[in-house]
């Protein structure tokens, strides 16, 4: 369990390297649809036995100067939902003493089976602000296999470097109503892991 949370805890600006052929450990191939955009498979972990990552990019991104990304986070392992959303929510009210942007927001589905966590993440080097990270964690506990239960993270993260961070900021307001609202409307892909 406290692994679990270590791994939940971990700040996930991703600057991993993309591959040509990534292993696809989830069932979930891609391309995968959001915001009109469609994201390929990109990058494949297994860090641990029990968390899997995917991530997911539009053609022509990569991972360590991307604008927009798709990821499936998977904890194979029973935790509850609102122990992982209370463990992000205690990581970015840590944040924000060191980082001026950080900022976030918890929404609760009505049936009280799902949350999204919306947060803002910035990165400066000396006074100046080099970038920025709008995120939408999707939380919600499914079952894999043998009735087994398991926690799904589905995100999107939207960055901006250097001088477009003005005009990120600009949209933000708007872009954040409009991505919330495809998040809330979005299926979450269905994962498939192998028997342990």
């Amino acid at each position: 369990m406290k692994t679990t949370l270590i791994a939940l805890s971990t700040l996930l600006f991703s600057f991993t390297t993309i591959s040509d052929n990534p292993v696809d450990r989830l069932g979930v191939k891609g391309p995968l649809e959001f915001n009109k955009i469609n994201f390929k498979l990109a990058w494949t972990d297994k860090p641990n036995d029990n968390y899997y990552i995917q991530e997911y990019l539009p053609d022509g991104e990569k991972p360590e100067s991307f604008n927009q990304m798709l990821t499936i986070h998977l904890f194979d392992t029973d935790i509850k939902t609102e122990n992982a959303v209370g463990q992000k929510v205690k990581e970015l009210t840590a944040r924000k003493k060191t980082d001026a942007v950080c900022n976030y927001q918890v929404t609760e589905s009505p049936d009280g089976k799902e949350f999204i966590v919306d947060f803002l993440l910035g990165e400066s080097k000396g006074d100046k602000m080099t970038i920025v990270e709008f995120n939408f964690y999707r939380y919600k506990q499914i079952e894999v296999s043998k009735k087994k239960k398991a926690l799904v993270v589905y995100a999107y993260s939207r960055r901006s470097y250097g001088d477009d961070i003005t005009t990120f900021f600009k949209t933000l307001k708007d872009d954040r109503t409009n991505y919330l609202n495809q998040m809330i409307s979005a299926d979450i892909p269905t994962v498939t892991i192998e028997s342990k």
